[in-house]
């Protein structure tokens, strides 16, 4: 599951599935902040070698829906995403998402 947030700057994870630990999500970005945004106790680590995100949490399951389910409740308070994210570079990239994504699906206006 890739989560756009804007908690602190802003952030982008994926969410997966611990392959040898099946009570916990590992919760991956390519910025450390983008997790400690909102773990900020995670103990993050970083795995030899090139990957596609190379920091990493491993997160009991009740622990990432609890934090995510808090962020919903308490932290989104905008009334459009893009805008919320403070760090300019991210959310351009946010709108590039975006970009791509209407695209494919198209706009909701007359699916042009």
């Amino acid at each position: 599951m890739w989560i756009a947030h804007s908690s602190e700057e802003g952030g982008w994870l994926s969410i997966v599935s611990h392959r040898y630990k099946p009570e916990c999500l590992m919760v991956r970005a390519r910025v450390e902040e983008h997790i400690t945004s909102l773990w900020p106790d995670a103990e993050i680590y970083a795995p030899e070698g090139s990957h596609d995100y190379q920091y990493r949490t491993d997160l009991p399951r009740e622990e990432v829906a609890r934090v995510i389910v808090e962020y919903i409740v308490s932290e989104i308070t905008y009334d459009d995403f893009k805008p919320s994210v403070n760090d300019w570079d991210l959310r351009r990239a946010f709108v590039e998402i975006w970009n791509t994504m209407a695209d494919y699906f198209g706009t909701g206006y007359n699916n042009e």
